[in-house]
């Protein structure tokens, strides 16, 4: 029997060898739930807690600052809505005034429109011309500047011969063209009214400027003054060119008013 034993226990460990792979195919163990027992050992034991990463929390000196660095903006955006406001007050004020002067001018035309006055319904010695006043050669918009201070002030006499001043020293200017605007509005606006100045300024503006920004004012101006000379159908034609050029404009609305509020050409 003791020689079969070599034999038998060689038997054994063939059959021992062969289902060893077996054994380990039930029961693979991967890397991955080798590191995650790994980690839930090292998770559940307390004196590991020590190595564990920081929670980040804000730094409350950073926060401080940025809150200081934000009334400081808000501050500035305030201080700059101030600003604006008190500009758009100013240029309101400054609109009005110039719309008041404006109307103030409009007005004598529509004054003389209704009195229907014409030269020949005054008397000779106010329909002469006002002399020419020489003036010394000036800065073209000292000159100018002086004769809108005129205007405002209501001295249209003085105030003509300063613009004729800008016209005669500085023809081919920046405020040529004004001035002869200017000089039409002056002559209407006198106590005695120079119909044929008016008409002879506005028209300097309307032929020899014709891209100034003045032009459709002074043609609006030129068809009333047409108008107030009786010329009745150079009025009409000028202001339906008006309103059909200019359609849309302030200028275009005035002239529209005024063919169907003053001009009738019935005879």
């Amino acid at each position: 029997m003791e020689n079969f034993r070599p034999f038998l226990n060689g038997v054994f460990g063939l059959v021992l060898l062969g289902h060893t792979p077996f054994l380990f195919a039930q029961s693979p163990i991967t890397v991955e739930e080798s590191a995650y027992s790994a980690d839930a050992s090292i998770s559940s034991n307390p004196r590991t807690e020590v190595f564990r990463a920081p929670i980040e929390e804000d730094n409350p000196v950073d926060t401080l600052e940025g809150q200081y660095q934000l009334q400081i903006l808000q501050q500035e955006v305030m201080e700059l809505r101030g600003m604006l406001e008190e500009l758009n007050h100013q240029l309101t004020r400054m609109r009005a005034t110039a719309e008041d002067r404006y109307l103030e001018l409009d007005d004598r035309f529509q004054n003389l429109s209704t009195r229907n006055l014409t030269p020949s319904t005054l008397p000779s010695s106010e329909v002469s011309e006002s002399p020419i006043t020489e003036i010394p050669q000036q800065d073209e918009k000292v000159l100018y500047d002086t004769a809108r201070k005129l205007i405002q002030n209501k001295q249209y006499d003085m105030a003509i011969s300063q613009l004729r001043a800008v016209i005669s020293q500085y023809p081919d200017g920046v405020y040529a063209a004004n001035a002869y605007y200017w000089l039409g509005q002056v002559f209407v606006a006198k106590p005695a009214p120079d119909l044929d100045s008016a008409r002879e300024s506005l028209e300097q503006v309307v032929q020899f400027f014709p891209e100034h920004r003045k032009v459709p004012d002074a043609a609006f101006k030129l068809g009333q003054v047409y108008h107030l000379l009786g010329d009745c159908d150079r009025a009409t034609n000028l202001l339906s060119q008006i309103v059909d050029i200019h359609k849309g404009k302030s200028v275009a609305t005035l002239a529209e008013n005024y063919l169907r509020d003053k001009v009738s050409c019935d005879n």
